[in-house]
């Protein structure tokens, strides 16, 4: 199955290096607990997806991704149904979430051979060099399998501390 991920060119460089390792998946938004899963989608657009107010922009590249048959694939309001607690989903959409029904999380690891292809929203163009588009040096790092859950353990730190300055002021 072939879906999209979107992303931004800061993000590119890391990608082609571990691939598609990490993404918060919310499952309730109010303790702050969540799982580690890419978020992916059939909509080949980028609006509605939730990726607005980020510090950079990951409406800039949609990533076609082909899919392993796997088990690990699921579709997201199937999945949040059993999972995700009623506040957290309408936070979600709230928060420009408005195409859940098509999206999917994947739960595991998508290697950079599985992007079968890079293409430039802005454009239509397909980046045929999307690996080494900036330089190192303005890229982001990427994370590694490995290393997802400590990327995971300092980003839900970071959104604990956020929300206390928010619950001060």
């Amino acid at each position: 199955m072939r879906l999209f991920h979107f992303t931004s060119a800061y993000h590119l460089r890391g990608i082609g290096q571990h691939g598609l390792t990490v993404g918060d998946v919310p499952t309730d938004i109010e303790a702050v607990k969540g799982r580690i899963g890419v978020w992916l989608t059939s909509s080949a657009t980028p609006e509605g997806h939730g990726l607005t107010g980020s510090r950079v922009d990951k409406t800039q590249f949609r990533l076609s991704v082909e899919i392993p048959e796997n088990g690990s694939l699921y579709k997201w309001t199937a999945w949040a149904s059993r999972n995700v607690t009623r506040r957290t989903m309408q936070a979600l959409e709230a928060a420009d979430g408005s195409k859940a029904d098509e999206f999917f999380v994947y739960f595991g690891w998508l290697p950079p051979d599985a992007i079968k292809e890079v293409v430039e929203i802005q454009s239509g163009l397909v980046v045929p060099r999307w690996k080494s588009l900036l330089p190192q040096s303005v890229s982001l790092p990427g994370v590694s399998f490995k290393d997802r859950h400590r990327w995971q353990k300092r980003m839900l730190k970071g959104v604990r501390r956020q929300m206390q300055v928010m619950a001060a002021t």
